[in-house]
């Protein structure tokens, strides 16, 4: 009940700071604006979390078809002596001839570890290090149709876990570090409206990870993403929007490369890793309703199957996760959301971000 109430008190004094610090500074000569945006978080595992962000929104050419880019960054510290920094960002070159996407990371943080799959243990906190890479770069084929390539790089230095846990032995893959290091093929095709917000038009991205030690990895395993996302505005202020995705990794995955159940993008309801294994399946869906000036609601909901190449699913019923959600739109020319979540799954979670989740 006290994290419940922390969180939603520290969410709405955020989104008030979003609303009324409008700080914004203009590079004189190409007009791009820096927005400052607060950081607040509560949590058991990091207690207080405070940091700030900006968000840059700019276009790489003045014509009419290029695509709005942006560039963020955001720098918290938690009371538990936790700290990240996430630099995520999303780029169209004039034409949208090509695309970057990525993110230039570091994190000493506090995780929560369940076990793999139906292989349950007592939860177990665990601190982590790690810096990450991760680029796509994709190259236009067609006027909706791009193909390239991607890096992702992650060097996890273990810390502390509880003496006598499942981490504790070693027995778990990458329960001691690891490095993961790979490349593979990219492939998207995109017919949204609006880049940041779309009312209607299809959103569709294969990836593919390989990892061994001639890329720089310390372990040797394979992943494969797939994502579907479709967009309908049925009436003038409700937009209907679905997204179906499957992961498939194998190989000696770390347990912490695994397909992970739960987060702030996809089946909000559940800690991120709440469930892990080697296969996850998902199909989550969205109703935004705008409400009033720059707030809209949203209602959503997640049916997801997750398990391995021995059991799948590992589980009899689907896993479901359902919640609610308002979004106030702090940079209205292109409708990027500050976006406040209430999830229910095996728990009730709470999220404050930036972006929808899909």
């Amino acid at each position: 009940m006290k994290k419940a109430v922390l969180t939603i008190a520290l969410s709405i004094f955020a989104v008030l700071c979003f609303a009324s610090v409008n700080d914004t500074a203009k590079h004189k000569k190409t007009g791009t604006e820096i927005r400052l945006v607060p950081v607040l978080a509560y949590a058991p595992e990091t207690r207080f979390l405070f940091g700030i962000g900006a968000l840059t929104p700019f276009k790489c050419s003045k014509d009419s078809i290029t695509k709005h880019s942006l560039i963020a960054a955001f720098v918290a510290y938690s009371q538990n002596k936790q700290d990240y920094i996430y630099v995520p960002y999303q780029i169209y070159t004039k034409n949208n001839n090509y695309y970057l996407e990525g993110e230039a990371d570091y994190y000493n943080y506090s995780y929560y570890y369940w076990g793999i799959g139906e292989n349950r243990v007592a939860k177990e906190l665990y601190n982590v290090r790690f810096p990450k890479i991760f680029m796509n770069a994709y190259r236009k084929i067609t006027p909706h149709f791009y193909a390239g390539l991607d890096w992702y790089y992650e060097n996890d230095m273990m810390g502390t876990s509880p003496s006598g846990g499942a981490l504790s032995t070693g027995d778990v893959p990458g329960s001691k570090g690891s490095t993961t290091s790979g490349g593979g093929i990219n492939l998207l095709y995109d017919t949204r409206d609006h880049i940041f917000f779309p009312h209607y038009g299809w959103y569709i991205k294969a990836a593919s990870y390989f990892n061994s030690p001639q890329l720089g990895s310390s372990v040797s395993y394979d992943k494969i993403t797939t994502s579907t996302s479709w967009y309908h505005e049925i009436s003038d202020p409700v937009v209907l929007a679905f997204n179906q995705f499957n992961q498939f990794t194998w190989g000696n995955v770390p347990f912490d490369q695994m397909a992970l159940l739960g987060g702030t993008k996809q089946i909000r309801g559940y800690y991120m890793g709440y469930y892990r294994d080697d296969i996850l399946n998902y199909l989550q869906a969205e109703a935004r309703v705008h409400l009033i000036g720059r707030v809209s609601g949203v209602a959503f909901g997640t049916m997801a199957f997750f398990g391995n190449y021995h059991t799948y699913p590992e589980t009899p019923m689907p896993v479901f996760a359902e919640g609610v959600g308002l979004r106030y739109n702090y940079e209205k020319k292109e409708h990027i959301n500050v976006r406040f979540d209430v999830g229910y799954g095996v728990s009730v979670e709470y999220y404050l971000t930036i972006e929808e989740a899909f």
